[in-house]
């Protein structure tokens, strides 16, 4: 059963404005009018409107800015945290109710840290985390307790009742409830507070199926709201709710169902779902009871849909379990089977006895219905025993013992806890000792667990080691097990080859199946050495040839990227023609790794030097970069085998491990040398010496080497990324390891789009964090990363996370596709494909991207979540209005300030919001001055030549020109508008 008392909190504020000043900044009579009357405003459109309560939750900080009243600046987020609430966006919730803990302890104002809990108690119980709504209750009574404030204290003390009761532990809920109603019986409280209360104790005598008792107290509930001096409704509607479904189980339908009705379409209006959720459940029971199943199957389904997102576990429990039941009385059990069981998985997420046992007991009916009767009777079996626990736990004569007790003798005693000092230090002396022994407990498991995590670790890395021997089989038996078919297709295709006598169209078409085998032969011959690296089994195939020649042509291929990344690169290779014995595809790797190395990982305007040159039969190879440096740990482990620098940096972190092992086996030696923010150097040295190798070595013809296709980390495709010139045009990043297909695709698109290119996953990633590009293009398949890796890491980083992404396979089945989309692609398409249909999806994706951005634009308020396309998007959002909220009315407030509030470098902070406002960041940052110039020309009273200053513009004359721009106005015309 879900419970509204969180709403009653703003009451709270409303009515105790002078007594929470104590602490704080003393305001004028007319200034404290000011601010009553913005809170006032606030609660009245809370509940029906909670749109417009933005509005003046805006005011109220601007209010404590401008006061420099602490109050206001922790009650601004601590409203906030309400409004999120009201709409169930409850991560928000949580954060903002963190925001103003932090932000009261900040200014050590205890009742703003109180009212921050009790709300964090509230939000962790309805998600069914009723441990942490536990601790975080008995945190705010700390706080109460210790400045003897009786109201936080009550509401608590009803907080921690509905806790406990969503963990079916009623003994422990009514215990609470009653010490808040001792209270109000000695010392009156408010009418919300005591409403609050009363509500809780009918919910408790509702379980205890003593409607009688719970409908006296949901009426008492009621009668305290309607003493409350505002409107109402609200409060009323929801004690209704709960009033409307113990008349349905006392059976009075009839009443049941008219209250249900007027309180259905009233959440409904007010567009309340979780509520309308409830009732819907309700009005399907009463619906079973009156014979109409069809009519209860709606009710009950809509209740349970809207439960199901899980936001409310208990309560997406009762859905499912009507749900299962209804389907029961239909006759349909295996679809009762289905959705109890699912109740028993995946919704009993409190672990509520209670639920369990009911739960059970419609179950053992739905397998008896089915003919299952072992399974019905090992779930009575199941049944019966929790019944028993529960007749223990819930002895209604137990219940009412305590009920007594509290009526009684502790009401009194409890006032005096409250009211006296020394009790009150004694509480503290008890907390800090117990404490001391938690801490001492938590150490000592702590200690345990780390001792446990220690053995699993060493068991884990024996399996590891299993697991790679497993692959390494793995690839070796594969690898074999196709050559053979590759060797069958192979011969009949250079058989045909022979023959003269085919026609000209016949002999190029089995020359493109003869390539392409060959090429399959070749992948295949890779994946074999794969296992042979792992096994210790890979031979060098050297050659002679001059190999300084090698190193220049391939350290110039890497001169584009410099440019493009305005780094200083030099070249200092001495030419020499001296012959040396090497092996040529290990050379190449070890070049193009340790260059893609230094290149990453230097800064813009960095310098990155390549030096080589042979000594008698040594060539010695050093490359070097400025940039951050490593450090001694860094330079102790930078040659194992997924190690990082950073946890943020991307790669794999085997690069540098696989050079070291080639060096290793050309029987040279690598060695690194590095100082912190200075200059790292790697340097190489490779013995050219045909006797070195000894018997470990092959010897291989020049002449008939196989060629084979070297990948440049990022200079592959150079001559695809032309300087992107026309910055209107939007960015289109094609990822394809085809070189044919690459450039037909980019030729396909280059009239209409700035076109970046990448041969592999790995670059097109780098190239995506690089330019921010308004829509992907990935092949799936494709060496280093493929296009399902490259998609989960874009789609999971905040900078990328908002960029559509298109995937292109040769894989037409329906769990390829699946697979595709289940990670974050916007659209599948398989090969071959229709290019006008990819040219217009590109279209129609980029052109959806543009409607939100208008929107905005368009928009007075706008929430993170109607512009975002992913949780990431939105957390960004967040962010960014985060920043805005606490930086724009400061006329020094820039772009450089705005990007570093962010975490973001000043030009993916421009893409970011171009692609999800269609502004620049200046432009945001003026747009949200101007939006918020347009609220202060609405409804405040400040001077038309102040209002510019008051947003954040230094020049009032340049405020008015881009006022007008905007809204082909000016600020003193929009305003008699309006």
């Amino acid at each position: 059963m879900r419970y509204y008392v969180l709403f009653c909190l703003f009451y709270i504020h409303f009515a105790s404005f002078a007594q929470s000043e104590h602490n704080t900044k003393v305001l004028s009579e007319n200034d404290s009018i000011t601010y009553l009357t913005l809170k006032q405003h606030y609660a009245k459109h809370i509940n029906p409107n909670p749109d417009s309560s933005l509005i003046y939750t805006a005011r109220i900080k601007a209010f404590g800015i401008e006061k420099k009243y602490v109050i206001a600046l922790v009650e601004a987020p601590y409203f906030k945290a309400h409004y999120f609430r009201r709409i169930q966006q409850l991560d928000s919730a949580i954060f903002y109710f963190n925001l103003s803990t932090q932000l009261a302890k900040e200014h050590k104002y205890l009742r703003g840290i109180a009212l921050a809990q009790n709300g964090l108690c509230r939000i962790h119980y309805f998600l069914g985390e009723t441990e942490n709504a536990i601790d975080t209750c008995n945190k705010c009574l700390e706080v109460a307790i210790n400045m003897d404030d009786l109201p936080i204290i009550t509401d608590t003390y009803t907080a921690l009742g509905n806790a406990y009761r969503r963990q079916n532990n009623l003994n422990m809920a009514i215990s609470y409830f009653l010490k808040a109603d001792s209270i109000h019986s000695t010392t009156p409280q408010r009418p919300d507070i005591i409403a609050a209360t009363y509500q809780s104790l009918g919910t408790i005598y509702d379980d205890l199926k003593d409607y009688d008792t719970s409908i006296s107290y949901f009426k008492k509930a009621n009668n305290e709201f309607k003493r409350i001096p505002a409107d109402v409704s609200f409060y009323l509607k929801t004690t209704d709710l709960h009033l409307g479904a113990a008349y349905y189980r006392k059976g009075e339908l009839a009443l049941a169902d008219s209250i249900l009705q007027e309180t259905y379409s009233y959440f409904k209006s007010i567009k309340e779902d979780v509520s309308v959720a409830q009732i819907s459940t309700y009005l399907g029971l009463i619906r079973i009871k009156k014979g109409d199943l069809d009519a209860a199957e709606g009710y009950l389904e809509e209740g349970f849909q809207m439960h199901k997102d899980k936001k409310y576990s208990f309560e997406s429990a009762e859905a499912i379990l009507e749900l299962g039941k209804l389907y029961i009385n239909k006759k349909e059990p295996k679809k009762a089977i289905y959705y109890l069981n699912d109740l028993l998985l995946n919704y009993n997420d409190e672990d509520n006895t209670l639920m369990q046992q009911k739960t059970l007991k419609s179950l053992s009916e739905a397998y008896a219905l089915d003919r299952n009767y072992t399974k019905a009777y090992t779930t009575l079996e199941q049944t019966y025993k929790l019944k028993d626990s529960l007749n223990n736990i819930h002895n209604i004569a137990s219940i009412r013992e305590i009920d007594s007790k509290y009526q009684t003798e502790k009401k009194e005693q409890q006032i005096t806890l409250l009211k006296s000092q020394n009790e009150t230090v004694e509480q503290q002396k008890l907390n800090q000792r117990n404490l001391l022994l938690g801490g001492i407990g938590i150490m000592s498991v702590a200690g345990l667990f780390f001792y446990i995590l220690y053995r699993n670790r060493q068991k884990t890395n024996t399996k590891l080691k299993d697991i790679d021997a497993l692959k390494s089989n793995f690839f070796t038996n594969i690898s074999h097990e196709f050559r053979t078919p590759l060797t069958l297709i192979s011969s009949p295709i250079e058989d045909t080859l022979l023959d003269e006598t085919i026609s000209h169209q016949k002999r190029a078409q089995f020359t493109i199946a003869k390539q392409n085998s060959e090429r399959l032969l070749e992948l295949v011959n890779q994946l074999l050495d794969l296992s042979k690296i792992d096994d210790g089994q890979l031979k060098l195939q050297i050659q002679q040839g001059n190999i300084t020649q090698l190193i220049s042509a391939l350290s110039a291929s890497f001169s584009y990227y410099a440019t493009q990344k305005n780094i200083s690169y030099n070249i200092d290779i001495t030419p020499t023609n001296s012959i040396g014995w090497f092996d040529k595809d290990a050379v190449e790797k070890i070049t193009i790794n340790l260059l893609s190395n230094a290149f990453k990982y230097t800064p813009e305007n960095g310098t990155v030097t390549c030096k080589a040159y042979t000594n008698n039969d040594t060539l010695i190879f050093k490359i070097s970069n400025t940039g951050k440096g490593l450090t001694s740990n860094d330079i102790e482990n930078i040659f194992e085998r997924f190690y990082q620098t950073n946890a943020q940096n991307q790669g794999s972190g085997i690069g540098l491990a696989l050079v070291k092992e080639l060096v290793e086996l050309h029987k040279g030696s690598i060695d690194v040398k590095s100082e912190p923010n200075k200059e790292t150097t790697f340097d190489v040295r490779l013995n050219l010496n045909k006797t070195n190798f000894g018997k470990n070595a092959l010897i291989v013809n020049p002449n008939n080497e196989i060629k084979k296709d070297v990948t440049l980390h990022y200079n592959a495709n150079t001559e695809d990324n032309d300087k992107i010139i026309d910055s209107e045009l939007p960015i289109l990043l094609i990822v394809e390891d085809n070189d044919d297909l690459r450039h037909l695709l980019k030729q396909t698109f280059d009239s209409n789009y700035n076109v970046i290119t990448a041969a592999n996953g790995n670059l097109g990633v780098e190239l995506a964090l690089e330019h921010i590009p308004d829509l992907v293009i990935s092949d799936i398949m494709m060496p280093e990363k493929d296009g399902i890796e490259l998609t989960k890491e874009l789609k999971t980083n905040e900078l990328t996370a908002h960029i559509p992404i298109i995937l292109l396979t040769a894989k037409a089945t329906i769990e390829s596709q699946f697979t595709g989309v289940d990670v974050g692609a916007d659209d599948y398409i398989t090969k071959p494909f229709d290019k006008k249909l990819l040219i217009l999806k590109v279209e129609k994706l980029i052109a959806s991207r543009r409607q939100l951005q208008l929107r905005y634009s368009q928009e007075l308020v706008l929430l993170p979540k109607d512009i975002a396309f992913t949780n990431l998007d939105e957390k960004f959002l967040k962010k960014v209005q985060v920043a805005i909220d606490d930086n724009l009315v400061e006329p020094s407030f820039n772009v450089s300030e705005f990007s570093e509030a962010v975490g973001m470098s000043r030009m993916q902070l421009h893409r970011k919001l171009k692609a999800l406002t269609g502004l620049t960041a200046s432009e945001f940052i003026r747009s949200q001055r101007l939006k918020l110039a347009t609220q202060l020309l609405k409804n405040s009273d400040i001077n038309m030549s102040q209002i510019g200053y008051s947003v954040g513009f230094n020049d009032h004359s340049y405020f008015t020109k881009c006022f007008k721009e905007t809204y082909n106005c000016t600020p003193s015309e929009y305003a008699k508008r309006n």
